[in-house]
C-alpha cells in the first residue's frame, strides 16, 4: 500500500500576530502559529529549491505584503520544510530568537540607496588614469553622504559594487523608521541635488532582507 506523500511548506517569513489565527497575511499563504509569533507558509514539493524569475517575483510580492501591514523576519528564498510538525517544532525552538529578531525590526523599513556618476562625469577623451582619478574623487564624495544618511537610520549595511557596472560608486542599505521615511527621502533627495556629478536612487520601502538572515543547520 502506498504511502501517503509528506506535505512540505515553503517558508516565506516569520511575522507577529495578536492572537493565534489562520488568518492569511498574504495571498496565497496560510500561517502556522506559535504564541505571539507565525510563519508564512505555503505548500511546496520537498526538493532543493531552485527559484526562477517569477518564484522570486512572488517571494518579494509575499513579503511586501505582510510588511504593509506589520514587521516581518524574512526567510531565504526557497526554504523549504518536510512537514508541518517540523515547521512547528522550528519555530517553538527558536522563539526566543525570532521575538528578538521582530523586535529589532519592528517599526522600520528597509531602504537600499544606490549611488552613481552622473551622464557626461567621464568626459569622452578622458584618459584611464583621469578616470581613475575621478572615481575615486567619486566614491569619496558618496561616502560622505552615506554617513549623512547613516544619521538617519537605526541601521546600515554596505552593499558590494557590481563587477559589471563601472558607473555605480557606492550602494548601501538603510534600516528606517517607518515614521521618519518622508524625512529620509527627503535627506536622499538633498544629497542628489548637492552633488550634481552623482545621481541618487532610492527603492524601498522593503522589508529587512539585510539586516536579518536566518541561518539553518544543515
Amino acid at each position: 500500500m502506498a504511502q501517503t506523500p509528506v506535505k512540505a511548506l515553503r517558508l516565506f517569513g516569520v511575522a507577529t500576530v495578536d492572537s493565534p489565527s489562520t488568518h492569511s497575511l498574504a495571498e496565497g499563504t496560510a500561517l502556522i502559529s506559535f504564541r505571539s509569533l507565525a510563519a508564512i507558509v505555503a505548500p511546496s514539493s520537498y526538493t532543493r529549491a531552485t527559484l526562477n524569475e517569477e518564484e522570486l517575483g512572488e517571494y518579494t510580492r509575499i513579503l511586501e505584503e505582510v510588511q504593509s501591514a506589520g514587521s516581518v523576519v524574512p526567510a531565504p528564498p526557497g526554504t523549504v520544510f518536510r512537514s508541518r510538525e517540523n515547521l512547528a517544532r522550528w519555530l517553538e525552538l527558536h522563539y526566543f530568537t525570532l521575538t528578538q529578531a521582530i523586535g529589532y525590526v519592528d517599526g522600520h523599513a528597509q531602504a537600499r540607496v544606490t549611488v552613481a556618476k552622473a551622464p557626461g562625469v567621464d568626459a569622452d577623451d578622458a584618459t584611464p588614469d583621469e578616470i581613475k582619478e575621478s572615481s575615486r574623487q567619486l566614491r569619496s564624495t558618496a561616502a560622505e553622504s552615506m554617513r549623512v544618511l547613516r544619521g538617519q537610520a537605526s541601521a546600515t549595511v554596505s552593499l558590494p559594487l557590481p563587477d559589471d557596472d563601472t558607473n555605480t560608486v557606492a550602494q548601501a542599505s538603510f534600516l528606517v523608521n517607518v515614521e521618519k521615511w518622508p524625512l529620509f527621502t527627503e535627506l536622499v533627495g538633498k544629497e542628489d541635488q548637492r552633488h550634481t556629478d552623482l545621481d541618487f536612487r532610492l527603492t524601498g520601502p522593503w522589508p529587512p532582507y539585510d539586516f536579518v538572515k536566518m541561518e539553518f543547520g544543515g
